[in-house]
């Protein structure tokens, strides 16, 4: 794998060449992760070089998006220039191409990077108690009220208030700890994300598991288009997903 930068624009464009696959996702994944860090206006994906891509390795460029070192959404991060059969399986996961544009060529990627649109952000502080989750339903719907010009409808607000809910839920009964819920609005797309101080990362579980979390987490999968959970920088760890605002 051959890993090539090169800026226009103020964008920075990461060339690969080769195979991404068990031998190579690592490098890839520590070179993204620490472009991203440096807060460039763009980060660009040129995959016009990739002859293959194990799909087993095709979660990187997400991975690498919601790492707790990452400054993505604030950076907007692209990808491009994909062959047919690594398109086919990036078009095949949830996070690609909805939650991270895939554009036909690295000037497609750039005009969008340059062209990119409003980004909006807002966090609530809350204690562990019973009356956070009403706290963070009425902060999302303040909020989003705020935003309104950028919603279609009160049925993406509705989606946005359950998710909130729920990520709120989880994180006062099984975390215990102070946490702070998190929307980003970019574009078409708004983020939700709670980050507590457990290390414990949530997983799903099936409708009549006897498990000590995980079952709110089945109802932000429907509604979301993509989620995920990691360890945070600072310690604890951050659960996110992300909502589109308008149907393709």
């Amino acid at each position: 794998m051959e890993i090539q930068h090169s800026i226009r624009d103020g964008c920075v464009i990461v060339a690969f060449s080769g195979s991404i696959d068990l031998f190579s996702v690592s490098r890839i994944q520590r070179t993204l992760v620490k472009d991203l860090s440096g807060q460039p206006y763009a980060l660009i994906c040129d995959l016009s070089g990739v002859q293959r891509l194990d799909p087993v390795c095709a979660t990187v460029f997400s991975t690498v998006a919601n790492h707790p070192s990452s400054r993505w959404p604030t950076t907007s991060f692209l990808l491009c220039g994909a062959q047919p059969p690594v398109a086919e399986i990036l078009g095949r996961l949830r996070v690609v191409p909805h939650f991270l544009p895939l554009y036909a060529t690295l000037e497609e990627a750039l005009d969008a990077a340059i062209d990119r649109p409003p980004y909006l952000r807002d966090e609530l502080l809350l204690a562990p108690t019973p009356t956070a989750a009403a706290a963070a339903r009425g902060f999302v719907r303040d909020i989003l009220g705020y935003w309104q010009p950028a919603l279609p409808d009160s049925a993406v607000l509705e989606r946005a208030v359950l998710v909130a809910n729920e990520l709120v839920t989880n994180a006062v009964v099984h975390a215990r700890t102070d946490l702070r819920l998190r929307l980003e609005l970019r574009g078409d797309w708004l983020h939700i994300a709670v980050r507590d101080g457990s290390p414990r990362l949530l997983r799903l579980v099936t409708v009549n598991a006897e498990a000590e979390g995980g079952r709110g987490l089945r109802l932000v999968e429907q509604l979301a288009r993509a989620w995920g959970v990691h360890h945070h920088a600072a310690g604890g760890k951050v659960v996110w997903c992300t909502l589109k605002l308008y149907s393709p």
